[in-house]
């Protein structure tokens, strides 16, 4: 038996902060309030200090095994753990072998365990290719019995590994995903509209930013949006969004909402952040499948997340090797993806919660508390409640510092988000009651991560 307790932290109640003692028991918060008399094992003195729920990152892409130069399973946790994030939910595309059965599930789960230095879920993973050979339900329901979260598709496809899904295939992926009871996350471009795009653009021998933002124009995302807007109301599935990055787009989903449509969508800091006018700027850093959009876009977004039709952020961490995927000349050859797991919740803390965007529940939510209940992670993560895991981030609110990719644990050094300043530092980011960074002695490499299924 193990014991810590925690004096004096500041935890988020309602709309504002509470001075308390937390006692944590086993990896376990055990007890908060006045504990003077309670023993135990470790003091910890947190006195001006904040401590939130470890955040939750539930779009990432850790490329292992089979694409590690870009990033592996233990930089990406670490990366994870220095920002806060104490459980990242991976996707499934981006490995090889990828998840689309249960086989290549436990394959890639022997060789990530072992490195993951913070908790992880897995997304499991459906193509049209199952649907025409039939084995889609075998293969969904295996994946589903081992605790994947969901199921990811796409509309649109650039990998030929994982191919993309048409809108009839997702109708009956979306049927067996609601008899499952499990939801379907969809990247939604309109493959029609990306292809026919793309193909004029290219006949013309372009590759500037601009060319890149045409070819993947906004109203793509308004087509499959609505498609699978319509596919759930039809099968009764849950579908989840991922990655949105239109004002429309953010307009469909409430929409379909107020007609009572199971569905749920996320958006990522630097579709919040970031508009086209940063291409001049930043260049091919910023590239991201969609891309950045609009002022307009970017103000809806934050409408959206601020009142709940935007459920929660996600980063879509993907890393490559920088410079040499990403400094080309060919705009449309450029690595599309942006390492992001460390920076989320600094930013998402600064530019929503200190600056007024969002209120502090709203800021606990759209960094964890929402997730957790979508993918049946919840009350273990993503809580301060009794019983819950003690996944604590220690953050110092009177303490600037200026995000520099250089001290990223990513192995993809590079960030559009370079030279911004963040008013408040994390000290500390602790996993089941145990610390795995902190600011004095860095992140620590002993294997503490788990694979966490869905409930």
């Amino acid at each position: 038996m193990s014991t810590l307790k925690m004096r004096r932290g500041c935890l988020p109640y309602k709309e504002s902060f509470i001075q308390v003692d937390i006692f944590l028991k086993d990896g376990k918060i055990a007890a908060l309030g006045e504990l003077e008399d309670l023993p135990a094992d470790t003091e910890l003195d947190l006195e001006g200090l904040i401590v939130l729920p470890g955040a939750i990152d539930p779009h990432v892409h850790f490329d292992d095994p089979g694409f590690t130069w870009r990033e592996d399973f233990q930089t990406g946790t670490a990366s994870a753990a220095r920002g806060g994030v104490t459980t990242v939910i991976d996707m499934p595309e981006t490995s090889i072998p990828n998840c689309r059965t249960p086989e290549g599930l436990l394959s890639k789960l022997s060789q990530i365990e072992k490195k993951a230095l913070v908790d992880f879920a897995l997304w499991g993973g459906v193509t049209g290719e199952e649907v025409r050979d039939g084995s889609f339900k075998e293969k969904m329901q295996a994946l589903t019995t081992l605790g994947v979260v969901g199921f990811k598709v796409y509309t649109i496809s650039g990998m030929p590994t994982y191919p993309r899904v048409t809108y009839g295939e997702m109708h009956l992926i979306m049927k067996e995903a609601a008899r499952l009871g499990v939801p379907v996350a969809v990247h939604a471009e309109d493959f029609d509209v990306v292809t026919q795009a793309t193909e004029e653009i290219k006949r013309r021998g372009k590759g500037t930013f601009l060319d890149y933002l045409a070819s993947r124009p906004a109203v793509s995302e308004h087509l499959a949006i609505a498609c699978a807007v319509f596919l759930s109301q039809d099968t009764g599935a849950r579908v989840h969004i991922v990655h949105v990055s239109t004002g429309m787009g953010v307009e469909i989903v409430a929409e379909a909402k107020n007609r009572g449509i199971l569905i749920t969508c996320e958006t990522c800091p630097h579709y919040l952040l970031l508009t086209s006018e940063d291409f001049h700027r930043l260049g091919t850093v910023i590239k991201t499948t969609p891309p950045v959009r609009e002022r307009w876009d970017q103000e809806k977004l934050w409408e959206g997340l601020k009142y709940g039709v935007v459920d929660f952020v996600s980063t879509d961490h993907a890393s490559c090797e920088y410079p040499r995927e990403k400094e080309v000349d060919d705009f449309f050859e450029a690595y599309a993806g942006i390492p992001g797991c460390q920076t989320m919740l600094p930013l998402i803390w600064e530019e929503g919660y200190v600056k007024g965007r969002l209120s502090l529940s709203r800021t606990l939510e759209v960094t964890g508390g929402k997730a957790a209940r979508l993918y049946g992670l919840y009350p273990r993560k993503g809580s301060l409640e009794i019983g819950a895991d003690a996944d604590l981030v220690i953050l110092n609110p009177n303490d600037p510092y200026t995000i520099r990719a250089q001290d990223f644990a990513s192995k993809g050094k590079y960030t559009p988000f370079e030279g911004r300043r963040i008013s408040t530092r994390i000290k500390k980011v602790m996993l089941r009651g145990k610390i795995i960074y902190s600011e004095e002695d860095g992140i620590s490499l002993e294997n503490h991560g788990t694979w966490i299924k869905r409930r």
